[in-house]
């Protein structure tokens, strides 16, 4: 038997994009933090909601359910084969948005991550401007 995969380094591992957002904001409130770390932080916080965060899957199952494993990120889905690309999918089909987002406020996991994930890219387009008109 293969060894088992080590873990991503306790809570801080699971949950540094969170722990990234109160950095992005006491750099935006005193001023001490330069426009291009901000922007740098910014980025792996969007990444981290969109491809890391602990998250439901919630694609839908052949019974039309919302499935209930736990997946990484918003945009993909849990271990089944089905599930993987299923949601990461529907980013790309403009018809599909509206069933998209309603998935990401289904339940309060989701919807923490999808705040931080807009959050983010706020404050990763203020700070582009920002570098863009020094």
């Amino acid at each position: 038997m293969g060894r088992k995969r080590k873990k991503a380094s306790g809570i801080a591992g699971r949950y540094f994009g969170y722990l990234l957002l109160p950095i992005i904001v006491y750099g935006w409130t005193s001023g001490n933090m330069s426009a291009a770390f901000i922007l740098i932080a910014s980025s792996l916080t969007i990444l981290y909601a969109l491809f890391a965060v602990p998250a439901w899957c919630m694609a839908t199952t052949r019974d039309g359910l919302a499935c209930r494993r736990n997946s990484h990120g918003l945009l993909l889905g849990c271990s089944l084969r089905e599930h993987k690309w299923q949601k990461l999918k529907m980013s790309f089909r403009a018809s599909k948005w509206g069933e998209l987002f309603g998935k990401f406020w289904s339940n309060t996991a989701n919807a923490a991550a999808a705040v931080s994930a807009m959050a983010g890219t706020g404050s990763a387009l203020v700070a582009a401007v920002a570098l863009a008109t020094k």
